[in-house]
């Protein structure tokens, strides 16, 4: 164990006042004291300007809060009050109590710090003599003052500039006593203790002790997704995936999933996706892939574990469109940049084919990819106005895999997800 000083910059303090009483030597006035006027905690009261002086004209005496005098009349206005001792002024017209300490007799000697690691807090022991301090009011009833300490320690905070874990700064006030409690620290790390906040009011050294480095347990992490995207070439896709944040859209939908734990605490790693409420995968591994072909709505839930503590589960909601088929009736391939392709609007098609005939019924051209069209070409020469036949095969995550296509180009009601189209489409130049 190691022992630490802090050397704190003296404060000048202002001299604190009522009406006819004036303060002097540095000093901290208790705020909100039960039952008497003013509690006041001298930083020593030793020093020669450590004093409370009467400035008022009436004729007064100082009591102590037996109400036996201590002294009064011209000359006797300035008192040097003693540690732990009452004090009455009394005028004509008025009553004010003061109750005082000296804070150099209530230092702190700190013997040891020990901390013992907890998955959501950790506990520190401290070994130390500390001075009770309390105070009595007018009525001479007892009243504890509460110490409290700061205790410091280095733990980690998600970065969101940075997509990282960086080194954070966690300070904390807590009441001294033999067991405190502070936050789990997310990484190994020393925890210092710096009493009390009376020698940072009086501006005097704060007494320091620095624990040994404990190995941190608790586990956390700042789960996030990357969803692939899907450029403009694809602009005729209906819900296309275009930022990595993404968690909905047109099938298939393929996210990567990182837990970014704070490693090399977090050791173990559990993912579940459910579909509904059924279970459609799990797995075990730091970061993960996932293709969702199928139409529906999705949670992803991470967990972040070792052999002491888990994290609670986070989740993500992912849903997935329906699938979609939308055929234009015309498209003018004049070079324009609008409507120069014959191409089909689509979501979620897992499955395309689409073959275009001229009046006579010959095939003259054909494709399997839903985010391409035809140009109006044949054989690389512009293809000549006028009505031409399609015929388009296609099916989409949400479609019964028992379903097949029939020989009518008459798409079933039944059959959801499964397109049998056909139909003229309009080349116009």
């Amino acid at each position: 164990m190691r022992r630490l000083t802090y050397i704190l910059v003296a404060l000048t303090l202002p001299l604190l006042a009522t009406a006819q009483v004036t303060v002097s030597g540095t000093h901290y006035e208790l705020p909100k004291p039960v039952n008497t006027d003013h509690v006041i905690l001298f930083a020593d009261l030793t020093q020669p300007d450590a004093y409370l002086a009467y400035t008022g004209a009436d004729a007064f005496e100082w009591r102590d809060l037996n109400g036996a005098t201590i002294q009064s009349g011209t000359g006797a206005e300035t008192l040097y009050p003693e540690n732990d001792k009452g004090y009455v002024l009394y005028t004509a017209d008025t009553t004010i109590c003061f109750y005082v300490l000296d804070y150099s007799q209530y230092r702190p000697t700190l013997n040891s710090l020990t901390p013992t690691p907890g998955c959501d807090q950790t506990e520190l022991a401290l070994d130390a003599v500390l001075p009770t301090m309390r105070y009595f009011d007018r009525y001479q009833m007892l009243h504890d003052i509460v110490r409290q300490a700061e205790i410091e320690y280095t733990t980690l905070a998600w970065d969101e500039a940075n997509n990282a874990w960086a080194d954070s700064t966690a300070v904390e006030t807590v009441r001294i006593l033999p067991t405190m409690v502070v936050g789990a620290p997310y990484r190994d790390t020393q925890f210092v203790l710096r009493t009390d906040q009376f020698a940072a009011e009086l501006g005097l050294e704060r007494d320091s002790i620095l624990t040994d480095e404990m190995a941190a347990i608790a586990v956390t992490s700042h789960p996030t997704s990357i969803t692939t995207k899907r450029g403009e070439q694809r602009e005729n896709e209906l819900e296309r995936p275009i930022e990595e944040t993404q968690l909905s859209g047109s099938a298939p939908l393929e996210i990567h999933f990182l837990a970014n734990a704070n490693k090399p605490v977090a050791q173990f790693y559990r993912w579940e996706i459910y579909k509904g409420t059924n279970l459609i995968a799990s797995r075990s591994d730091e970061e993960q892939r996932y293709m969702f072909l199928e139409d529906g709505s999705y949670q992803v839930k991470v967990w972040v574990a070792n052999e002491f503590c888990t994290t609670d589960s986070t989740v993500f909601d992912i849903s997935v469109s329906t699938s979609q088929l939308v055929v234009p009736n015309a498209f003018t391939p004049n070079g324009d940049g609008l409507n120069d392709e014959f191409r089909v609007m689509y979501r979620s098609l897992m499955e395309f084919h689409c073959w275009i005939y001229n009046r006579w019924g010959k095939l003259v051209y054909q494709w399997d990819d839903p985010a391409k069209g035809w140009d109006g070409t044949i054989n690389g020469r512009p293809a000549a106005a006028g009505a031409y036949y399609y015929i388009i095969r296609a099916r989409g995550t949400d479609a019964d895999p028992s379903v097949k296509y029939h020989k009518t180009t008459k798409r079933r009601p039944a059959d959801v997800g499964v397109y049998q189209l056909s139909g003229d489409i309009n080349l116009i130049r």
